[in-house]
């Protein structure tokens, strides 16, 4: 091979090379155009409490305020919510939310094993079922609506008391991993729709 060949693209060698710059120059065109994509997650948010999400969204997330629940799984939830979020920073029901979060929860135990020696069930399945509705504060039309449902898996003792704390331990279980899910699913609104 020449310094010419090298020089005047000739050589098989270098319009490889100038094919591959061409193809990655078009390539580099072409995802720039692709601006109106945001990341969910990141820009400055924080990840106190599940990932960390963008500042806008994160300010959208702490004006929402929960619905207080009468049921003890539904203010584990609540509770778990309030602090995903907006960090607990802001009581739910200041004058300040934009948003309120209505929640319908639902816990239902199964007995799953039956041991034939004693006749008896020895594990049991938690399933939380949680559907949600979020309304612009004084609105009756939801702007988004979900159901999250979660299940955690106990194994049930012969004592009384260490089996209902085995269930609502599993109840406390879903109900966080509950909160988590409509925390992201409520992200993603937010970073669509803001």
């Amino acid at each position: 091979m020449s310094l010419r060949e090298l020089i005047s693209g000739r050589h098989p060698g270098v319009r490889m090379r100038h094919r591959t710059t061409i193809a990655l120059l078009a390539t580099a065109l072409a995802l720039a155009g692709c601006s109106d994509v945001r990341p969910l997650y990141g820009g400055g948010g924080t990840a106190a409490f599940g990932p960390a999400v963008s500042g806008a969204v994160a300010t959208e997330l702490a004006r929402v305020a929960v619905q207080p629940q009468a049921e003890r799984v539904g203010q584990k939830l609540r509770n778990e919510l309030l602090f995903r979020l907006g960090g607990g920073a802001t009581p739910s029901g200041t004058s300040d939310d934009a948003y309120t979060l209505t929640l319908r929860v639902q816990s239902v135990a199964e007995s799953l094993l039956v041991r034939p020696e004693v006749n008896r069930s020895t594990g049991r399945l938690v399933t939380l079922t949680v559907s949600y509705d979020l309304f612009r504060t004084g609105d009756s039309e939801p702007l988004t609506s979900g159901t999250v449902q979660r299940i955690a898996a106990i194994e049930i003792s012969d004592q009384a008391f260490a089996a209902d704390r085995a269930e609502l331990d599993a109840e406390d279980r879903a109900a966080t991993e509950a909160a988590d899910s409509i925390r992201t699913e409520l992200a993603a609104w937010f970073a669509a729709n803001s």
